[in-house]
Formats: structure tokens, sequence, C-alpha cells
């Protein structure tokens, strides 16, 4: 029977050991990765738009002396909202499967009117050649805009189909992973209800195994792999990228230092209680000792 009772709480607990990460991994995604709101939080944490803008300013640094045209030419295209709204539309149509509209003709306008003050000043007159050299360039520095703010729509709308797809499942699974966990941890306490100290010191045991999983796993991926050289497409998503996953990382080892202590907690407790019970069942159990000099009547 004990055998039968062992091996109960050894299955028992490897299956709390299972749930917990499945609750916590589940948590994570829910409320990190398939959160629109957390994901525009850490672009500001990030400065996402500012690398954004930087990026878009250095390509078209590269048109600029070819053209011929002063460098001021360049300067000012777009404003600071006008990549807010832009990026925005981007995080909308990863999450919601919106339309990709930017602001590729305001910037086309900008450089349009710059081009012709300078033309203006310098009282040129242009040929066909000239006439279709500057929309050639015009068409090369919208181009860059794009390119640089949304990298490909295919892109896009490929990861709203897997967000969406993932949400669907994650819907669908609901809430099943933490009603396991409680079932598991009831048949815990039902199978140990005449030893609740063995049931603790399992528990424990289940903590203590899911801290160290925890801390294991993210020492070897931080060991590993050079987290902070990753290069994804650009910098800014990079950079972007690197902080989430660096962020998730770190939640993960302080659930593991939680669970550790948890664990070795519940351990230590079932030891203590369960050394006073023996010593207080051994003093229970010693005779009595008769006085040499009583006498029965």
């Amino acid at each position: 029977m004990k055998i039968l009772k062992y091996s109960i709480n050894i299955i028992v607990s490897f299956l709390i050991i299972f749930a917990v990460i499945i609750c916590i991994l589940l948590n994570i995604l829910n409320t990190k990765i398939l959160n629109k709101d957390y994901i525009l939080q850490k672009m500001s944490e990030t400065e996402f738009n500012l690398q954004i803008a930087r990026e878009v300013e250095a390509g078209f640094e590269k048109y600029i002396y070819q053209s011929g045209l002063p460098e001021d030419t360049i300067q000012n295209l777009f404003t600071e909202d006008m990549i807010e709204k832009d990026v925005n539309t981007l995080v909308n149509a990863l999450y919601d499967g919106t339309e990709i509209s930017l602001s590729s003709e305001e910037v086309k306008t900008n450089l349009d009117n710059k081009i012709n003050q300078y033309i203006q000043s310098q009282n040129m007159n242009l040929n066909e050649q000239g006439k279709n050299n500057i929309i050639k360039f015009e068409d090369l520095i919208v181009n860059e805009y794009i390119n640089n703010i949304n990298v490909s729509n295919k892109l896009y709308e490929n990861g709203y189909e897997l967000i969406s797809e993932v949400k669907n499942i994650n819907n669908k699974i609901g809430n099943i992973p933490l009603i396991i966990l409680v079932v598991l941890i009831v048949i815990m306490i039902i199978v140990n209800l005449k030893d609740l100290l063995l049931a603790i010191n399992f528990l424990g045991i289940s903590s203590l195994t899911i801290g160290i999983l925890f801390k294991m796993s993210t020492s070897i991926i931080f060991s590993s792999v050079e987290i902070d050289d990753l290069v994804l497409i650009t910098k800014s998503i990079s950079n972007l990228i690197i902080s989430i996953l660096k962020e998730n990382l770190y939640k993960i080892s302080d659930y593991g230092n939680i669970f550790i202590i948890c664990g070795i907690t519940g351990i230590l407790i079932s030891v203590i209680l369960r050394n006073i019970n023996f010593t207080i069942g051994k003093n229970n159990k010693k005779p009595l000792r008769r006085c040499a000099n009583s006498k029965e009547y």
C-alpha cells in the first residue's frame, strides 16, 4: 500500500510540475507577447520611434550626394508624430489585421516643396531629363521611407495570421491548465489525508524542482546565446525583441527564485514538524516507572 501511495505521489508531483510550467508560460504569452499594449509600452521604453527615425534619415543620406541637391533637402521631411502614427499603424496591422497606410505621400509632398524652393532660389530651368531625375530621386526617398518603416506587408500579414491562430488556440485552452493544477493539488491532499506532512513534502519537492528548472533554463540561454548581439531585420526591431526577450527571461528567473524558496520552506516545514511529532510520540510511549515503595491496596 505504501509503495502504491508513493507511486501516486511521484506521478502527481510530476504532473504538478508540468501544469505549473504551462500556466506560467501561458501567462507570459497572454500578458506579454499577445498583448498589443505591452508591445507599445516596450516600444516606448526602447525609444523605438526615435531609432526608426534615425534609420530613415541614414537611408536618405545614401541618395543625397549623387543627386547634386543640398543636404538640407532631405532634412525634416517627416515629424515624430508621423513616425508614431505609422508605427502604430503597423502594430495595429500585426495585432488587429487592419490595413497598412503610411505617411509616404506627406514625405513626398515635403520633399517636392523643398526641391522646388531650391530650384526657384537658384533660378534653374530644368529640361525633361532633369525633371525625370527629380521624379526618380523623389521615388527613391519615398521608397526608402516606406522600406525603413514597413519591412514587408507580407511579414505583417503572416504575423497577424500567426497571432490570430495562437489566440484561438489559447482561447480554447482557457483555464484548463489552472483547473488541472488545482485538481492535482486536491488529489495530493486526498491521497495523503492521514499524513498531510507527506503532501507538504511532495509539494515542496515539486516547487523546488520547478525553481531549479527555471533557473537552469535561463542560465543556459544567457550563457549560450549572446542576446545583446542578436540582429533581426533592423536595429530598431532587434533592440525591441532583445528588450522583450531579456525582460521575460529575468521574469522566469525571478519565478525560479520564488519557487526555490517556497520549495525549501515546504520541505523544511514537513521535516521539522515530522521530527516534532516523532519526538512527542516517542515520549508518550515511554512506560511509567512505579515507585519502589508504592503499595497496592
